[in-house]
């Protein structure tokens, strides 16, 4: 009887079914979305390339029909190669030797694992002689396209260059465009390794600051961080102190689980697909609001909150994703990437503490403020459980 009640707890009926949901389901999916990829390869007597492009950016960014989930996507990449093509030779030049080349396509194609990627090979006669090459790279790198899509890059590798007997290996990130980089000059004899520390860091900042779920979610959890319960209601934390310990539990133990599924799913020990994953996440922040309001899980919102952070560490991995150069060091760049995110997460908890502190005093807030902020937050993110369950557009 005991254990069947312990079943019946909706604590742990809300961890098995994020364990579950999240944990049994299909292989996370490979290259990183918010990606393009170029290469450039010098061989004996010409450079040799490919253009990688997601197939959901040719859709929904170039507007090609790719025939949907059920079309034949190979044969529609290669029937709208040359839409693609097209965009590619606008957005995309490549000059040594004095001028620009011309680049010839080659063969097209889907490859990576579930065919998420389009591939276009292309060619370019001659050789850079003074192993200079000066590319212009403005790929899925327009305003329009940013608006929505504002972390997306595009990265140029080099994995040999024959004509000089060198071999880079097959990972060699030479540089990343962005908005605020557009044209750029790689010497291919010796293609610098452009990704420090610094940018493995600054991504782990960037997916707390501009993640607007994961950020609702550490506001929901911060408003009753300030307060304490007693009597079946909440009052003012005493002290400033009581306040931290409390913030710093959340911090520690959302550190704790995203540092663990985010190892566990880079090395590939847990498969995980995005959708169910954001559905969750989104309903993480409806499940604390409402224990805001009502308080349900009482002495098991820690575990909760545990078990949720674990579902939030996936999210960060399929963010991080299996980026190109990832394995060159893929210890430090896990370890730089989760250090930015708790490094963000830790940047946003003690800049609203102090001012939650504050009002925290005040009946309206313990009253009013609170609940009513708590079920905003319950409403928007019911809505974006709705849109990533395909509820409503």
């Amino acid at each position: 009887m005991n254990r069947l009640r312990l079943l019946c707890n909706p604590v742990w009926g809300m961890v098995f079914f994020v364990l579950i949901g999240g944990f049994f389901a299909p292989r996370a999916e490979a290259h990183a979305s918010r990606e393009n990829y170029v290469w450039v390869n010098v061989e004996k007597d010409y450079v040799s390339g490919r253009f990688e492009i997601n197939k959901k950016d040719l859709e929904e960014k170039l507007g090609i029909d790719l025939g949907g989930p059920e079309g034949n996507a190979n044969d529609r990449v290669i029937a709208t190669a040359p839409q693609v093509q097209a965009y590619l030779l606008d957005n995309f030049s490549i000059s040594f030797n004095g001028g620009e080349k011309d680049i010839q396509f080659l063969e097209s194609g889907v490859i990576n694992e579930q065919g998420r990627f389009a591939q276009y090979h292309y060619r370019v006669e001659g050789v850079p002689e003074n192993d200079l090459v000066f590319i212009r790279n403005t790929i899925l790198l327009s305003e329009e396209f940013l608006q929505d899509d504002p972390l997306h890059r595009s990265l140029v590798l080099v994995d040999h260059n024959e004509y000089r007997g060198l071999d880079f290996g097959n990972e060699n990130t030479a540089l990343v465009f962005s908005p605020s980089l557009q044209e750029a000059e790689l010497n291919v004899a010796d293609p610098p390794d452009i990704l420090f520390w610094k940018n493995f860091f600054r991504q782990g900042l960037l997916h707390i600051w501009i993640g607007l779920d994961h950020l609702l979610f550490l506001f929901v959890l911060l408003l009753t961080a300030v307060l304490m319960r007693r009597e079946g209601a909440w009052e003012a934390a005493p002290r400033f102190t009581d306040a931290f310990i409390n913030a710093l539990k959340i911090i520690v133990i959302l550190a704790v689980s995203h540092s663990i599924s985010l190892v566990l799913a880079v090395y590939g020990l847990v498969n995980v697909p995005s959708a169910p994953v954001e559905a969750i996440i989104a309903l993480s922040i409806a499940v604390f609001a409402l224990n805001n309001v009502f308080y349900f899980f009482k002495s098991y919102t820690w575990l909760l909150l545990f078990v949720f952070g674990l579902v939030h560490g996936l999210g960060f991995a399929g963010a991080l994703g299996d980026l190109q150069f990832r394995s060159v060091d893929m210890k430090k760049v896990l370890a730089l990437f989760t250090f930015g995110v708790e490094v963000g997460q830790a940047v946003v908890v003690f800049l609203l503490l102090p001012v939650l502190f504050y009002l925290r005093k005040y009946r309206a807030y313990r009253q009013v403020a609170m609940p009513a902020l708590s079920w905003a937050a319950f409403a928007v993110s019911i809505y974006w459980v709705g849109s990533r369950v395909g509820w409503w557009g």
